[in-house]
C-alpha cells in the first residue's frame, strides 16, 4: 500500500569521526551525549553572541557518526559555521546529496520498508509527522507525491519555524517558542549559551515571539504588517490562503497578549481581521 507524503527540500551534512559526539555536544544547543543510535533532535547551531546561525535536526545514526539536516541552501552556512571552531579535532564534515519526504502522521512503516531510508516520527504541538530520508534523490515505490502546497499549509498552521522566514542571522532562540524542544539546560557549556540561559532567566523577555494567525475574511495577501487598534504590533513572515481562508506566522510585540484580535492590511490596502494565537494553542 503506498502512502501520501510530501517531498521537501533539505540540505544535508554527516558529522564523523572519533571525537564527532564531544565536539558536537559544544556546538549545538541540545543534549548530544547519550542519544540512542537512531534518535533524532532538533537544536540551535548559534553564534557566539547566542543568537541563531541556523536551527536544525541531529540524528545519530551509530556512535560518532551523526546526520544533520537543514533547510535547503543552508547547508553551506552550517558547514562553515561547524569548521570555525574545528581545530586538532578528529571530526570530518561533509555535504551529502540526500532526500526527505514527509508524511502528516504518524505511520506504521519504517525506513527498511523502502529499502535504504530511515524513518523519523516527531510531534510538533498537535501534530504528528514521519519524515522518511534516502541516500538517493528518488522517490520511492512506495509512495504517492503531493502537492507542494500542502507542505506549505501544514507548515504554517503547524507553527514550524523556517529559515530565511522566521529565521535568520539575527534571531534569538527565546523567541521562536520552540526552546523546549531545541535546547537542553542541563547540559554543559557550548557556543551561544550565555544569552539562551539568560532569555529563559527572563521568562519570554524577547522584543517579540512568534504566533499563529488565521483569518476568513476573503484576504488574499497582505502587506506584512500586523496592527491592533491602529498601531503595529508585528509582522507577517509566511502566509498561505486555503478555500479562502488565511493563515500565517508571524512575530507579535512584547507587551501584547495572546490569543488576540488584531488586523492585517491586504493588497488593496484594506484593513482586515484576523485572530492571533500563540504557538501552543
Amino acid at each position: 500500500m503506498k502512502i501520501d507524503v510530501v517531498k521537501r527540500e533539505k540540505d544535508f551534512l554527516r558529522v564523523s569521526g572519533a571525537e564527532s559526539e564531544s565536539y558536537l555536544q559544544g556546538q549545538l544547543s541540545q543534549e548530544i551525549e547519550g542519544m540512542s543510535d537512531g534518535e533524532s533532535r532538533f537544536t540551535f547551531l548559534l553564534q557566539p553572541s547566542g543568537k541563531v546561525d541556523a536551527w536544525l535536526r541531529v540524528t545519530r545514526q551509530t556512535q560518532n557518526d551523526y546526520l544533520l539536516d537543514v533547510d535547503k541552501n543552508y547547508g553551506e552556512l552550517v558547514l562553515a559555521r561547524l569548521k570555525r571552531f574545528l581545530l586538532r579535532t578528529d571530526c570530518r564534515i561533509e555535504i551529502l546529496n540526500y532526500s526527505l519526504y514527509t508524511k502528516i502522521g504518524r505511520s506504521s512503516l519504517n525506513g527498511n520498508d523502502f529499502g535504504d531510508g530511515i524513518a523519523i516520527p516527531y510531534s510538533w504541538f498537535d501534530f504528528e509527522f514521519t519524515d522518511y530520508i534516502f541516500k538517493s534523490d528518488s522517490c520511492s515505490e512506495g509512495f504517492n507525491l503531493a502537492n507542494d502546497r500542502v507542505w506549505a499549509e501544514v507548515r504554517i498552521k503547524a507553527g514550524i519555524p523556517e529559515m530565511g522566514k522566521e529565521i535568520d542571522t539575527s534571531t534569538i532562540p527565546a523567541s521562536l517558542g520552540i526552546i523546549d524542544s531545541s535546547v537542553s539546560f542541563s547540559k554543559g557549556c557550548y557556543t551561544g549559551q550565555e544569552l539562551v540561559a539568560r532569555m529563559d532567566s527572563r521568562k519570554g523577555g524577547t522584543p517579540y515571539r512568534l504566533v499563529r494567525i488565521s483569518g476568513t475574511s476573503g484576504i488574499a495577501a497582505s502587506q506584512g504588517v500586523l496592527l491592533k487598534d491602529g498601531e503595529e504590533v508585528g509582522t507577517i513572515t509566511s502566509e498561505i490562503v486555503i478555500d479562502n481562508d488565511f493563515f500565517a506566522l508571524g512575530f507579535l510585540k512584547r507587551g501584547i497578549e495572546s490569543p488576540t484580535e488584531a488586523q492585517i492590511v491586504d493588497e488593496d490596502s484594506n484593513e482586515k481581521s484576523v485572530f492571533v494565537m500563540p504557538l501552543e494553542g
